[in-house]
């Protein structure tokens, strides 16, 4: 089967000029660059606490806690052992990487800090510049959302969401091998970006079956070149690479939808994994079906319809996901009052979840059962709400940008 490429549009728009972007990427840049300073200095104190329980008791007082500063810590601080190597991580080899490396040049607690966050500024100011190169996005959703301020510090995310922006980008360069080698890169240092690679590999049929393939092929040889060392060594560093895997299986399922339905939170932990599995599943087939049917999915407003749902359905729901819906919501164009509101909200669950821990160290049981009635479920609750409404507006725009029967990337003037 062999889809005639004048008859197909492309998937992505091309990138504007460096020009172009340059002016659409200068403004934002600034008021990134503020929010990722300010996030930083209202979080680098923290790693003056020699004590983890020190620490924790502080940041979560100060609303300042970081996974950077307490993992290093609770890994023995100095040079990390080599992951998966010496050390098993709950977290994909890339991002299992990513924790180790600054320590090698930065083994102090400070240095470490600082290091790493130069890194993930770094990325931050990347995935800018590529959401100003493409036409149609809105930029300001991104770098001027309080998730940079309070979850840039938390954890490795934005490090793993820049090969996920470099592969829309190549994407969009009609460079589709290299965009599979950037989206399998992306999914090595977090799990979800494969959603962006399955649109991929869906679009690229407008081609040819075998173009698929050889995308399907790069995407595995890349994800399989990174992990197989780890897997195919004796143990025990194959048990430390498979404890990712065995801890995502048995993990108990945190404060997510599932609570919310009154589940328990470990007899149903590994349901919940099948329950999400195949509705996520559900979501991606009936998407590719629209992309077959149609050849003109609009993929950006498709990919916000799938984080939406994965990140709904997931028996996890870490707070610095919003960063991803914030990235997914301006990849999109969505409108300023939802960038806006998707931004509250992200603060809004910070506060409200590190609050959470604090009172549950003080140990008042009357405060504690009041807070969490009162509080904490509640903005649980508003939390999958506004992750429901920024899905069906993906979906709409789905919707609206097939009913236009223009080509998938016409957006309407940039705001």
């Amino acid at each position: 089967m062999t889809v005639d490429s004048f008859a197909a549009p492309p998937a992505l728009p091309s990138p504007l000029s460096r020009a172009d972007t340059w002016r659409r990427f200068r403004l934002p840049a600034l008021v990134c660059l503020a929010l990722l300073v300010w996030g930083y200095a209202r979080t680098a104190p923290g790693t003056k606490f020699e004590a983890p329980w020190g620490y924790r008791t502080w940041s979560f007082a100060e609303l300042a806690y970081s996974d950077i500063i307490a993992l290093h810590d609770d890994r023995g601080g100095g040079l990390h052992q080599l992951p998966y190597v010496q050390d098993k991580i709950e977290y994909p080899v890339l991002l299992g990487v990513a924790m180790w490396l600054p320590s090698v040049a930065a083994p102090n607690r400070g240095g470490y800090f600082a290091l790493t966050y130069l890194w993930i500024a770094l990325s931050a100011l990347g995935v800018l510049w590529i959401l100003c190169a493409f036409q149609g996005t809105q930029p300001w959703i991104f770098a001027g959302s309080p998730a940079l301020l309070v979850y840039a510090p938390l954890n490795w995310d934005l490090i793993g969401a820049l090969p996920l922006a470099l592969g829309l980008y190549a994407w969009s360069r009609d460079r589709d091998r290299a965009a599979a080698a950037w989206l399998a890169i992306a999914t090595c240092f977090k799990l979800f970006p494969i959603l962006a690679l399955w649109l991929l590999l869906v679009t690229s049929l407008r081609k040819s079956v075998k173009h698929a393939v050889t995308l399907g092929a790069i995407a595995l040889g890349i994800a399989l070149a990174i992990n197989l060392p780890f897997a195919l060594a004796p143990d025990p560093v194959h048990s430390n690479w498979a404890w990712f895997f065995e801890y995502s299986r048995i993990r108990e399922i945190e404060p997510s939808l599932y609570l919310l339905l009154n589940f328990d939170a470990r007899a149903f932990a590994q349901k919940a994994n099948v329950v999400s599995s195949l509705i996520v599943a559900t979501a991606c087939f009936a998407l590719g079906g629209v992309e077959l049917r149609t050849r003109r999915l609009p993929i950006l407003p498709a990919l916000m319809v799938l984080f939406a749902v994965f990140f709904i359905v997931n028996k996890v729901y870490s707070p610095q996901y919003w960063l991803w819906v914030v990235l997914a919501l301006a990849l999109a164009g969505g409108p300023a009052s939802l960038g806006v509101a998707a931004g509250a909200m992200a603060l809004v669950d910070y506060v409200g979840s590190f609050a959470h821990l604090h009172v549950q160290m003080q140990r008042i049981g009357h405060v504690t059962g009041w807070y969490q009635q009162h509080v904490f479920w509640p903005m649980v609750s508003l939390r999958y709400t506004a992750l429901a409404v920024l899905g069906v507006w993906g979906a709409v725009q789905v919707w609206l940008q097939l009913a236009r029967k223009v080509p998938s990337h016409a957006e309407p003037a940039q705001v």
